[in-house]
């Protein structure tokens, strides 16, 4: 099949799965034949703004006929993909000002009109007309574009940086602030985390790359059932402990010096940090007062605002917002009264407690490792309405999960960040946002907080028409994020995207990005799923599905309506939504957490994990191109009719990657690999820290091959597991070919096509590859190869 790596989608249009442009119609006048042209440069790229149509429906009548929601994907701050020029800085400090429109206050564009010989312009969001500020004048050429749009990106570019003025400012601008809430409880020191936590944090202080140089500032709290302040004072001979055990009657024990500047107390802290394994050692102590320990941690840094850090190992049994691990009730999962387990106890206190935060600009960040029940649904939104995220390491052992933990703790202090950050989405006329997704709080009616903003922050609209407006011919829509960066500079990232809307069901059919259109639906289900039960979540996404598959029928030369039903047929069979009870309540509520937050690359593959071949794998996935990168094997169709038992077969999914290795492998591939002669001598455990080190032409070109699927992702930090041919562990590879039939659901993709009302053209399509050399793997239910051909896009 045809396929590209997930980092270079945005240059591939057309590619199932990817952001195309539709097909000019013939008879299209010439004036919407050059607004396309001007939609595609002027446009914000792909990996900023994602919509999962980039041609609408025009009327309500036509919107009905479409069965994919309408919605936009921004990820206002994402990491370049190779060879894309960076974000332009605009400074329109000699304007005096920005310019904005006066009426609905959206920044001025590449597709604003200029008119009066450039002495007006009209609001292209709300069609205001309003005179050009005088030092902002240009005139126009013959077609009625200012002279000067090249030389001014906020003209000819669609995402672009503004530097804000002082009017952007309510108080001076915040400083870097990470404060370390760490559980020094009895499983935090047996388990490991308590001396994962501190060798990561401290290697993170030593890198030299925590953003902000002499300006961040860095507090110390530990709490097991009493909280643990430090005066990190950088003229005290050792740092001094100052206990706090009245949980009712919280104070701070000292005003000053929890907090202090990372470059003048750097010694103190990283002494305290490898202090506290031995400190806490003989701790007998086994209770938590998580809900106390953000609350202290609340008074120590309010007066500022920052990245709150908490490392938690069970469950807050003593303190504010206690809980009960008497909740956890089992006998529910995957069945309709499981979502009992997936809503928050009680009052919501830790929502509640996230509303305190974020006005006080303090995001919280969750990494809890625990080894019981935790009650995730209760303690994560004070990650979602702050901003934040939650990291979950079930079973957390040093020995296994070390990697995985620092790696994912130190890119949360080094990637690229901005604090006190607030943002706004604008549509144009006759449009609406109906919904706002992500980790954020609504401010008012549609000012969201989001307190600590950075990289991989993920967040999505839901958009309809206004009823009885006929929209403009064309949808914008304008993100603003105004944020403060690391440096201390004011800035604001504004992404600009337009769209043409179309009478024509084909023209939009045509437009559909399928993985945007995927991560829609799956928004879509798990709002529905929380709401009522987990049943009608997937019944949504059913719905969603015979849609499609209709309009398959109808249009079969659409790409787009191919691919969706394996993408949703992904979702159904996967962790996320399957009805089975073999996944936790805690895991469950992560899963929806990171699936809020995710980027479409890593939702996509989440549903529709990555299969290659390792054993085969041809001579240029060696060595890196110019620009660093490997190229990966061909994709395989995810089933067992893809594999032989003489193969070695790598699956990803964005969060975790398993190496699977046939029985009948050749000798020399786990000599070359692993130093290991044969299967029957193959150490899983010592197997998977020796791939990728040996000196081997094969272990390098292995190697590679991982550290780029990696490379591709840079969070969260995808553990590679090796899986034998015929081990129980086995299941959860085989759980993840989805045409085949999977614990998730007991039917291969051809069935599931027919089911959802699929009618296969009259002439047989052509397959993706033959049939493989040797017989499917056993303990692989194969699927039966009917159905459209596969080629999925990344």
């Amino acid at each position: 099949g045809v396929y590209s790596s997930p980092m270079d989608n945005s240059s591939m249009p057309g590619m199932p799965g990817m952001p195309g442009q539709p097909q000019q119609q013939s008879g299209q006048d010439a004036y919407s034949a050059q607004f396309l042209k001007d939609v595609d440069t002027f446009n914000s790229p792909a990996h900023f703004v994602r919509c999962s149509v980039s041609r609408l429906p025009n009327s309500q009548s036509a919107k009905q006929r479409l069965s994919i929601p309408l919605g936009v994907i921004l990820q206002p701050l994402a990491p370049l993909p190779p060879d894309i020029e960076p974000v332009p800085s605009v400074n329109f400090g000699v304007v005096g000002t920005i310019v904005r429109c006066k009426q609905c206050r959206t920044y001025v564009n590449p597709f604003v009109q200029w008119e009066a010989n450039g002495r007006r312009w009209t609001c292209n969001l709300c069609g205001f007309s309003q005179l050009t500020p005088d030092p902002y004048y240009a005139s126009l050429d013959e077609s009625g574009k200012r002279m000067d749009r090249f030389q001014r990106a906020e003209l000819h570019k669609g995402a672009v940086e503004y530097i804000a003025p002082g009017e952007y400012m309510v108080r001076p601008p915040q400083p870097p602030v990470f404060m370390f809430v760490i559980d020094v409880s009895y499983t935090s020191v047996v388990t490991g985390l308590l001396q994962t936590v501190v060798t990561s944090i401290v290697e993170a202080i030593q890198s030299g790359k925590i953003p902000g140089g002499q300006r961040v500032q860095v507090g110390i709290i530990t709490f097991d059932t009493s909280l643990h302040f430090y005066n990190l004072n950088s003229n005290l001979s050792q740092p001094q402990m100052l206990v706090v055990s009245d949980l009712d009657d919280l104070f701070l024990p000292l005003p000053d010096d929890i907090l202090v500047p990372l470059a003048e107390s750097e010694a103190a802290i990283v002494n305290l940090l490898e202090s506290l394994p031995g400190i806490f050692g003989e701790t007998k102590v086994n209770e938590s007062c998580l809900g106390s320990a953000v609350r202290g941690a609340f008074m120590a840094m309010k007066h500022i605002g920052g990245k709150l850090l908490v490392f938690g190992a069970c469950i807050p049994s003593v303190g504010e917002l206690a809980l009960k691990s008497t909740r956890d009730n089992p006998r529910l999962l995957g069945t309709d009264r499981e979502v009992e387990l997936l809503r928050p106890a009680g009052n919501d206190g830790y929502k509640e407690l996230g509303k305190e935060l974020t006005p006080a600009q303090i995001s919280v960040e969750l990494f809890l490792a625990p080894q019981a029940y935790m009650d995730l649904a209760s303690i994560c939104p004070l990650a979602k309405f702050t901003g934040g995220d939650v990291h979950y390491y079930p079973q957390f052992n040093i020995n296994t999960c070390f990697e995985k933990f620092k790696s994912e703790l130190v890119h949360v202090l080094t990637r690229y960040m901005g604090w006190e950050a607030v943002m706004r989405i604008r549509v144009s006329r006759g449009w609406k946002i109906t919904k706002f997704d992500g980790h954020l709080f609504i401010r008012g009616q549609d000012l969201l907080v989001v307190p600590n903003c950075h990289q991989d922050q993920t967040f999505a609209i839901q958009i309809d028409m206004e009823e009885n407006v006929t929209p403009d011919p064309v949808l914008y829509v304008q993100s603003a994020l105004l944020y403060t960066n690391s440096e201390g500079e004011r800035r604001i990232r504004v992404h600009t995207w337009a769209a043409m809307t179309t009478p024509n069901f084909n023209d939009i059919i045509g437009s559909i990005d399928v993985q945007a259109s995927a991560v829609m639906m799956s928004h879509q289900a798990l709002d529905q799923s929380l709401k009522t039960n987990q049943t009608d979540g997937r019944n949504k996404l059913s719905s969603f599905c015979q849609q499609v598959v209709q309009a398959g029928n109808l249009c079969p030369q659409s790409d787009a309506l191919q691919f969706l039903p394996l993408y949703i047929m992904g979702m159904l069979k996967s962790a996320a939504f399957r009805a089975t009870n073999d996944i936790s309540a805690d895991l469950r509520t992560y899963i929806w957490m990171r699936l809020e937050t995710m980027s479409v690359s890593q939702s996509a593959a989440f549903f529709n994990p990555r299969l290659m071949a390792l054993h085969n794998a041809p001579e240029e996935c060696r060595m890196p191109n110019d620009h660093g990168q490997i190229a990966l094997p061909e994709m395989l169709n995810l089933t067992s009719e893809s594999m032989t038992q003489d193969g070695v077969y790598l699956l990803e999914d964005g969060e975790s990657m398993y190496m699977w290795i046939g029985r009948a492998v050749d000798s020399n591939f786990l000599q070359a690999v692993f130093g290991m002669g044969s299967f029957d001598q193959l150490d899983v455990l010592a197997a998977e820290s020796v791939v990728g080190t040996r000196s081997d032409p094969l272990s390098e070109k292995v190697g590679n091959i991982i550290r780029q699927v990696r490379s591709e992702r840079p969070t969260p930090f995808i553990q590679l597991q090796i899986l034998r041919q015929g081990e129980p562990k086995e299941a959860k590879f085989f759980a993840a070919l989805i045409e085949d039939r999977t614990v998730g659901m007991q039917s291969t993709y051809t069935e599931f096509l027919q089911r959802m009302g699929y009618r296969s053209p009259q002439a047989a399509p052509p397959q993706q590859g033959g049939m493989p050399a040797a017989m499917p793997p056993p303990g692989a239910t194969a699927g039966m190869m009917g159905g459209p051909p596969m080629n999925r896009g990344y």
